[in-house]
């Protein structure tokens, strides 16, 4: 299968909302319910560093950044989104989209990488720590999906470019 990585166009939203439902569906990737209409979506995520995984002209998935903090300090720390069609899941998509978005970010002048993934979701637990993201821990019953508590497990990866 021929996978590009290119960058986001506003006319790929409406197939980045159906791959972003269908992992909403699966109630182990995110507290959301519903994808966002795009004015929202774009509010959320950084400009720069939003990518996707596209094969015979079709987005199969998406990679996004969005703030850490509105604080100034931390400009150089965002939080990592990803989604791959369930189409398309186990054929490393993911794994070229992570590794396209982390060198984006460094180029954009990001240090610092987090995540924030239910323990549940071994497979995306495993792709970014296969990338250089390590553990710093568990937000035990952080938030509630329909109604019932859930962890999400923390993770961070630091910059080798940035130091």
């Amino acid at each position: 299968m021929n996978i590009s990585i290119r960058p986001f166009q506003e006319s790929d939203y409406p197939e980045v909302a159906v791959i972003y439902q269908q992992g909403i569906d699966t109630d182990i990737a995110t507290f959301e319910v519903q994808a966002p209409i795009y004015s929202d979506w774009d509010l959320r995520f950084h400009k720069s560093c939003r990518l996707v995984a596209v094969t015979e002209n079709k987005v199969i998935g998406w990679a996004a950044l969005s703030p850490f903090s509105k604080r100034q300090v931390y400009s150089g720390v965002a939080e990592v989104t990803l989604y791959v069609s369930p189409l398309h899941q186990g054929k490393q998509v993911g794994f070229r989209l992570l590794s396209a978005l982390i060198d984006a970010s460094e180029d954009a002048g990001f240090w610092t990488l987090t995540a924030h993934i239910f323990p549940q979701n071994k497979a995306s637990l495993a792709l970014h720590q296969k990338l250089g993201f390590r553990i710093l821990g568990v937000h035990e019953k952080i938030a509630r999906r329909n109604g019932n508590w859930q962890d999400n497990t923390f993770l961070e990866r630091r910059s080798a470019k940035i130091y």
